[in-house]
């Protein structure tokens, strides 16, 4: 059964523009502009609108079915529509067609109103910034004040950044997804080749080529363009084992005749060059040469920090709250630049959160491979009630005790954020999380959290030191492979911290190991020793040492038992031999 937002039509607007025209940023004019936009989902409000940017070479049909089509065949299909990431139950759903484009947007091959031919060459150029404003141009025509939420990927991505930096009153929620804040050098590289193949093109003929009576245009050189970028969107490894030296058998198996026109051409017979020839043939047929070169030299000059001189600048000027993806294998927008967003935000002391996802396809992974990804997208424009179990309860309020009034805090490990939840309504807190089950990772980023997608053994870098009040390691400590490492960590971001581990030292440890000769399982230990995350088994006066040793001062140490001979064992003064859970708070050394 087909659950998506049903048949979508493209609708066309003239924007209203300034008496003079649209001035560019490069000192052209555009004298009339029409956007090409697709809308649905819920009824309209002021506060349920959500803008979603297209990718490079993406259009506006997002989601839905074409009204000529039988099955839909928006670019995002799976993550648009009724009970989906983008919930078009809840929220209404606009995409535009970029500026310069070819679906409909003037660009290129529209119409010149003052000559009534095709722009081709006389299309001005235009600035990344530009094609923007046309999008806050059609929202203002379309009676939209501000937005739910902003979201974009790859080339829609760093629209985002552009829009949240500069008109930063116009979204409550962002979401910036496989992208940057500027193109690498690598990305920069692979766009200057694409172009070049195709302005070398005879047929491009200086841009005027919709005149030319077969009307094809540089075909060559944009399929060329476009299989140099293929193959920048999908990772190393992927392009290995989806393709490796494989032959494709329709050429190895062609008459003698057509293999040795191969051969005279420098054709060969691998699946991969068939794989780039079918991409770019395909493209060809949708794509307009001309549209681009503009668009991806807009793209190429961007720089969101350029403007206000430097990237930590510009994300102090951010009010949205935000959320940053990356994917492992994009070597088009690489992890290392959205986390250079994500420690500009931190620095600035912006709401973000960062996940990593871990897919291996690379850059196209954000329209491909979209499962973990739309459970983020959908935690943070979500909402979920938060439940409190009696055993958290009791652990929680113990930790509460510890924390300061109104504090910033950060739990390193915090599952599905509900500490954090706990300590906001008792304690007035500021609260982020560390987590890496993605499944988690949605939950707290669900209850309003930001979230930070790390593995704790690998620290936090980007996040600055004495960033909070206090990091919380919530029975941690014992399941990451360097405990040392991990408290060292945490009081380098915080000037305290608090740390939650069971006491492996507890009586009815040491009783069951005494007895049955095997490890326990208890509510506070409720794994088999083959299935159990605790990779150290700690005790208090362990953790002691541990931390005279490390030049740590323990503050306060609480310790708890719901068992009758616990609790009288730690009445008596004996923590280590009573206590089943620890609870302490520590800093560094004054």
């Amino acid at each position: 059964m087909y659950e998506g937002v049903g048949i979508v039509e493209k609708k066309f607007l003239k924007l209203k523009l300034p008496e003079g025209g649209f001035k560019l940023e490069t000192g052209g004019v555009l004298h009339e502009i029409e956007v090409a936009y697709e809308e649905f989902g819920a009824p309209k409000k002021d506060d349920n609108v959500i803008f979603i940017c297209h990718a490079l070479t993406g259009d506006a049909h997002v989601a839905g079915i074409k009204k000529d089509e039988e099955k839909p065949s928006g670019w995002w299909e799976g993550m648009v529509g009724s009970s989906r990431a983008i919930d078009t139950d809840k929220f209404h759903v606009i995409c535009a067609n970029v500026l310069g484009g070819c679906s409909g947007t003037t660009g290129p091959g529209s119409i010149n109103p003052e000559t009534g031919e095709p722009y081709g060459s006389s299309f001005p150029q235009y600035g990344f910034s530009d094609a923007v404003d046309v999008y806050r141009m059609l929202l203002r025509d379309l009676g939209v004040t501000k937005l739910a939420a902003l979201i974009g990927g790859s080339f829609g991505g760093m629209q985002v950044m552009d829009w949240i930096t500069r008109h930063p009153d116009e979204m409550e929620k962002a979401a910036l997804i496989a992208t940057s804040a500027s193109l690498n050098t690598q990305a920069l590289a692979f766009d200057v080749v694409g172009r070049n193949a195709i302005t070398e093109d005879p047929a491009w003929n200086g841009g005027d080529y919709y005149k030319i009576g077969d009307g094809k245009g540089p075909k060559n050189g944009l399929a060329g363009a476009r299989q140099l970028a293929h193959i920048t969107y999908l990772s190393r490894e992927h392009l290995q084992s989806k393709f490796q030296r494989r032959l494709q058998r329709e050429f190895v198996e062609a008459p003698e005749q057509d293999r040795r026109r191969r051969d005279s051409l420098f054709k060969t017979y691998f699946q991969i060059e068939s794989y780039l020839n079918y991409q770019a043939e395909k493209f060809i047929n949708r794509f307009d040469a001309n549209s681009y070169l503009h668009i991806t030299r807009s793209m190429d000059l961007f720089d969101a920090g350029e403007r206000y001189g430097s990237l930590d600048e510009a994300c102090k000027r951010v009010k949205a709250k935000c959320l940053v993806v990356s994917f492992s294998g994009d070597v088009l927008f690489s992890e290392w630049q959205s986390r250079d967003i994500v420690a500009s935000l931190l620095r600035a002391g912006k709401d973000v959160s960062y996940c990593h996802l871990d897919v291996g396809t690379g850059h196209d992974a954000f329209l491909t491979h979209i499962q973990d990804l739309s459970k983020l997208v959908g935690g943070f424009l979500g909402k979920r009630e938060v439940k409190v179990m009696k055993w958290q309860q009791r652990l929680y309020s113990k930790i509460s005790k510890m924390v300061k009034k109104d504090a910033r805090v950060i739990d390193i490990g915090c599952g599905d954020g509900t500490l954090l939840n706990v300590l906001r309504k008792e304690k007035g807190v500021k609260g982020d999380g560390v987590e890496i089950d993605v499944e988690k990772f949605e939950e707290a980023l669900a209850d309003g959290n930001n979230v930070y997608w790390e593995d704790a053994d690998e620290g936090l870098t980007y996040i600055p030191d004495a960033y909070y009040d206090t990091a919380i390691v919530s029975d941690t400590l014992q399941e990451v492979k360097n405990p040392r490492g991990l408290l060292k960590e945490a009081l380098r971001i915080a000037n305290e911290a608090i740390v939650t581990f069971p006491n492996f030292a507890a009586y009815r440890i040491r009783l069951t190991l005494m007895f049955a000769g095997r490890l326990p399982i208890s509510k506070a230990l409720p794994f088999e020793w083959y299935d159990t995350p605790n990779i150290h088994c700690i005790t208090l006066k362990d953790f002691r040492r541990l931390c005279d040793k490390e030049g740590i001062e323990i503050l306060e140490t609480r310790a708890e038992s719901r068992h009758p001979i616990g609790k009288f064992l730690l009445a008596l003064g004996l923590k280590n031999l009573g206590a089943t859970r620890i609870v302490a708070r520590i800093r560094a050394r004054q």
